[in-house]
């Protein structure tokens, strides 16, 4: 590693949204995001699904978005300013989440990496765009987040985020339930209703779950918030007719835990909770509906109803899918992973000038990576590649 990417950042990089940082300060932050995206990765190279290949529509949507997602970004900040994106509603409850961001230049960069392994690109090219890429992300996070940090291992305490403020968090703890036997119940059998179901819309991936915190409540206690956000608005067309039964499609699960219970978030918004059976240790406990720029508290009996609705939705689009031919349903997915970017352009007005269709040249790469040996070597090489310690090379150069 050269000794330019070892050198110290600039504080202004992590903060201040009008400083251009260096080259080797962007690469810096490139290094760091391929190092924590290789550590949590090498633990789940294999990625197995009973509709969908994974390994598959992963390759083709990360090729997708080092294709697209530039030229997408430039038409959406032409209407908007990434701060503008981040400030127009909640920073929870919506499809412009954590995840979402964060997600953003890591698959935009495992495509970079995709195509230089592939022969087809050298890793001098492309330097322009890689940047519009990064500048997106590095001057949203800095306006979503409110820890100072652009990467949840860089936080306080160690792998959190924090995009709630403290007024938020004031409102949502004033409406929260205690977790008495019954509520704990209903909203187990919610909560794994709705994440079986977000699952499956997102083709079995976990774009559609979003958790942050812990928002340390200073009584021994913190909040942890999960986002579960379903297409409401008609991104995803293998849903049609389906979206439709579903009252609500974006909601929030806020959780008061105990300080005894570890909460640590991964490197894109994925949390883990030791004791794993930590709703067993809930203090208290609500589900909110996300609306219009506002949380609405549901009531139990909504809780148990939306449940209802849910597993009927569930039902209905595993029956859809598992009728469609699997080269199709491959096309559904790579559409997926790929379309990150529709709930920043519905916001920035513009959604109607981006050309959403995957690409031919995509397209017709279902014939190769298909093949599973294919798309596992091709997945192997760049989440965990052995001559370097992060998925990522610098941009740039060919250091």
């Amino acid at each position: 590693m050269s000794s330019s990417i070892e050198s110290a950042l600039n504080p202004r990089v992590l903060t201040d949204p009008d400083y251009e940082p260096t080259l080797a300060e962007w690469n810096q932050l490139v290094l760091e995001g391929g190092r924590a995206y290789k550590s949590e990765l090498v633990r789940r190279t294999v990625f197995e699904s009973e509709l969908f290949g994974m390994n598959t529509y992963i390759i083709m949507s990360m090729m997708e978005d080092y294709l697209k997602v530039p030229e997408r970004l430039r038409i959406i900040t032409r209407h908007a300013s990434p701060e503008q994106l981040v400030r127009s509603g909640l920073p929870i409850g919506s499809k412009r989440s954590f995840i979402n961001l964060a997600a953003m230049p890591l698959h935009y960069l495992t495509g970079r990496e995709l195509y230089v392994d592939l022969g087809a690109n050298s890793l001098e090219q492309g330097l322009e765009d890689q940047l519009t890429v990064l500048r997106f992300w590095r001057r949203a996070t800095i306006a979503m987040r409110t820890d100072g940090v652009l990467y949840n291992m860089d936080a306080r305490p160690t792998n959190s985020s924090h995009v709630a403020t403290d007024a938020l968090i004031d409102q949502v703890r004033a409406q929260l339930e205690p977790n008495d036997a019954t509520t704990t119940a209903n909203i187990r059998k919610f909560a794994a209703r709705l994440t079986a179901y977000a699952f499956l819309e997102n083709c079995d991936a976990r774009t559609a779950v979003c958790d942050t915190g812990p928002y340390d409540l200073g009584d021994g206690t913190f909040l942890a918030l999960r986002e579960l956000c379903c297409d409401g608005d008609g991104d995803f067309p293998w849903l049609d007719g389906i979206r439709e039964t579903l009252p609500e499609h974006h909601f929030v699960i806020a959780y008061r835990l105990p300080d005894s219970v570890d909460m640590d978030n991964n490197v894109w918004g994925t949390a883990w909770f030791t004791p794993s059976d930590y709703l067993g240790h809930v203090l208290e406990a609500r589900v909110f509906a996300s609306k219009g720029g506002e949380l609405r508290a549901l009531s139990q009996q909504e809780v148990t109803d939306m449940t209802g609705h849910i597993r009927k939705a569930h039902r209905a689009l595993y029956a859809r899918l598992a009728e469609t031919d699997p080269q199709e349903r491959n096309l559904y997915a790579t559409q997926m992973y790929s379309w990150k970017l529709k709930a920043w352009a519905r916001i920035a007005g513009c959604y109607d000038e981006i050309d959403w269709s995957i690409s031919p040249s995509i397209v017709s790469s279902y014939q190769r990576f298909g093949d599973p040996e294919v798309a596992l070597g091709l997945i192997g090489g760049v989440f965990v590649p052995a001559d370097r310690e992060g998925c990522f090379r610098p941009i740039g150069g060919s250091a």
